[in-house]
């Protein structure tokens, strides 16, 4: 799969779990800054395509191929925050640090992160009293200090109400475009990924998935709603 222009490349023959094929022919190429949605059904392989990509997963049989950067770094957000409950806000936050600060450099540094992402004056707040998009906002905050090359995002929003979950995919695509990061967002949910991407890939078409999955019909159902909606 030959792109000059491609920041990442994938190229999947096939990944097997358990000796059962998860997908295969995956094809998949990334340019530097664009951010990404691929969409389909839960259960088809999307999240195993981002460990992957993260290398917390083998390639299975097939090559990916990452940018050739000076300390080139990959920031992972889950569906579900991943913060330490006995810390606060701020020093979740400051976990992402590459780099030792003092104590002046570390209030402003939090001051930029929690302005990043709409959590001004939250440094000192308990991570167990905020809301799911609160949390999931530091979250953020603290992958992003560690000034990564690329973000993957694992249907970070899934677990919002509607309404957050549309205005953090805003506020999540701004911030993005203002730090040039490349991201690649998997949802299935399809206004999301219109919100936050530049591009959506629908799954079946950048390779050939096991039909075990059984969402396929409430996808193809979400996409001919969106479709009539948008006329």
């Amino acid at each position: 799969m030959a792109n000059d222009d491609a920041f990442l490349q994938v190229d999947i023959e096939t990944k097997e779990f358990d000796d059962k094929v998860v997908f295969s022919a995956l094809k998949l190429s990334l340019r530097k800054g664009e951010i990404i949605s691929i969409f389909g059904p839960s259960g088809c392989g999307k999240t195993t395509l981002l460990r992957m990509i993260a290398g917390l997963e083998s390639a299975g049989k097939g090559d990916i191929s990452l940018p050739m950067i000076e300390n080139f770094s990959i920031g992972f957000i889950f569906q579900k925050p991943v913060l330490y409950p006995h810390l606060n806000v701020g020093k979740n936050i400051l976990l992402g640090s590459k780099q030792k600060l003092n104590k002046t450099e570390k209030s402003v540094v939090l001051k930029e992160s929690l302005a990043m992402v709409n959590l001004s004056g939250y440094s000192s707040r308990k991570v167990t009293t905020l809301s799911g998009g609160e949390a999931q906002r530091v979250a953020i905050a603290r992958a992003l200090l560690a000034e990564p090359n690329l973000i993957l995002l694992d249907e970070p929003f899934s677990s919002l109400d509607v309404k957050s979950r549309r205005g953090l995919a805003n506020d999540v695509r701004a911030i993005l475009r203002q730090k040039n990061i490349a991201a690649i967002h998997v949802s299935h949910d399809i206004e999301e990924a219109e919100i936050i991407s530049d591009r959506i890939l629908r799954w079946e078409k950048i390779c050939t998935p096991n039909n075990a999955s059984n969402n396929n019909e409430a996808v193809q159902t979400q996409l001919e709603r969106h479709a009539r909606s948008s006329y």
